[in-house]
């Protein structure tokens, strides 16, 4: 029996954001825009140092979010969780147009891409919408790091 492989529609995103990201270092983490059949989407993507195995990425993940920081500086925290892998975080400027703009059209559609890009270039995607704790807990956080712009 042959291996099975689920595929995408054809997906569009900033060439130049993905270019930046495959020129750094893993881990390095993005957010940018994906559109889906010409609908725009938030997504979220890491490039690990060690790729994720299939049967790693198959069991799905765990996703959270928090703000971190001083009255003066705060960054978005992400941390994804492949369970029985790693743990990976991501840390963005709180308040940057780009990223509030991003996360605003994540809570506006309740939907967002998440990408694992491997060492070897092949690209995991998760395609999921919010549940209600999530929606709640990230508009929170965007109102209070909201204001620091």
């Amino acid at each position: 029996m042959g291996e099975v492989h689920n595929y995408l529609p054809r997906l569009i995103a900033n060439e130049l954001l993905i270019r930046d990201l495959m020129a750094e270092q893993p881990p390095c983490f993005a957010m940018g825009y994906v559109e889906d059949r010409k609908e725009k989407c938030g997504f979220i993507a890491l490039r690990p140092e060690e790729p994720i195995p299939y049967q790693v990425t198959r069991q799905g993940m765990n996703f959270g979010h928090s703000v971190l920081g001083t009255d003066q500086y705060k960054v978005l925290h992400f941390g994804v969780e492949f369970y029985g892998h790693a743990i990976y975080h991501g840390l963005v400027p709180a308040g940057n147009p780009i990223i509030q703009s991003v996360i605003s059209t994540m809570l506006d559609t309740q939907d967002y891409f998440f990408f694992a890009i491997n060492p070897d270039q092949t690209v995991t995607a998760f395609r999921s919408q919010f549940e209600a704790s999530d929606l709640a807990g990230l508009r929170t956080n965007q109102e209070q790091f909201g204001e620091d712009i």
